[in-house]
């Protein structure tokens, strides 16, 4: 099945309610309201972009994020994968596959040399996911809460 990939703009509340539902989950515990306040600060202008997949209603199947980074040690950006998450009754569909290959182009067309998804450590599934499709464990990431 090929869906339609398309960048979030401005969220309707019905996004705000399909992103809250995505994103809450993976774990995470958010509102609209805290949650519209994170989209105004994740712009293109800041390496940003979201994108979205609906279905026939409108309402949302699944997310993507990502977000271009530039480092020391490297004169093109690090594209990262912030978000993926598919709702449950569309799993198995190909959206995570497919929400995949438009961050891959994304990148692509900023120069991107290095693909990174940030996958919670205890998502097995999501891991498995990322393999097949050649991304590998690359090192260690040490956090702190400050």
């Amino acid at each position: 099945m090929t869906a339609t990939v398309e960048v979030l703009g401005t969220p309707t509340p019905d996004d705000l309610d399909d992103l809250v539902a995505l994103i809450s989950s993976l774990g995470y515990a958010l509102d609209a309201d805290v949650l519209a306040r994170r989209l105004e600060r994740l712009t293109a202008t800041a390496g940003h972009e979201t994108w979205v997949v609906r279905d026939d209603g409108g309402r949302l199947r699944a997310v993507g994020g990502g977000h271009l980074m530039w480092a020391y040690n490297a004169d093109a950006p690090v594209a990262q994968l912030l978000l993926l998450v598919v709702r449950d009754d569309a799993r198995r569909d190909g959206l995570g596959s497919q929400l995949l290959e438009h961050f891959e182009a994304w990148a692509g067309e900023h120069g991107a040399r290095t693909l990174d998804a940030v996958s919670a450590a205890a998502t097995d599934s999501a891991h498995r996911f990322y393999q097949k499709r050649g991304y590998h464990s690359a090192g260690t990431r040490y956090s702190k809460l400050a």
